[in-house]
């Protein structure tokens, strides 16, 4: 009489495949996440408010471009003058039609910088323009 295993039976141990797939899903998962939430964060500009103000959804191509209060445009930290913004936009127009453009401008900004962004965006055939605000009572949690 043998005791033990009989032929064909193994113990169960675990499941390494199974395993690996769900903290590769994780990993992604977190990736993605931070990448979204540190997007343009790291930019020192005080959003204005508006009482109807909504988020929005993101869309492929979408771009947001930043200024400043003393004017200066930033588009993935990096500063750039209103030529090479224009080339930017040109680029994402192409590659993405039917693209969007959001501006966070800064409450104390010039307004004619954002009315040269705009006609920069029309040039480039870019109609999707927003204006990046925050909600009062959002402003109210800061």
């Amino acid at each position: 009489m043998k005791f033990g295993h009989r032929a064909g039976e193994e113990s169960e141990g675990i499941q390494l495949a199974p395993l690996i797939d769900i903290v590769f899903l994780i990993l992604v998962f977190f990736m993605t996440t931070a990448v979204f939430t540190t997007l343009e964060s790291e930019l020192d500009i005080q959003l204005p408010t508006a009482s109807a103000a909504e988020i929005g959804d993101r869309s492929q191509g979408e771009i947001y471009i930043n200024l400043a209060a003393d004017g200066r445009i930033i588009v993935n930290n990096r500063e750039l003058t209103l030529e090479q913004l224009q080339g930017v936009l040109d680029r994402v127009s192409e590659l993405f039609p039917g693209g969007s453009v959001i501006i966070r401008g800064d409450r104390d900004a010039m307004l004619g910088r954002a009315i040269s962004i705009l006609n920069l965006c029309k040039n480039a055939d870019i109609y999707n323009v927003s204006f990046a605000a925050l909600t009062e009572e959002l402003e109210q949690d800061l």
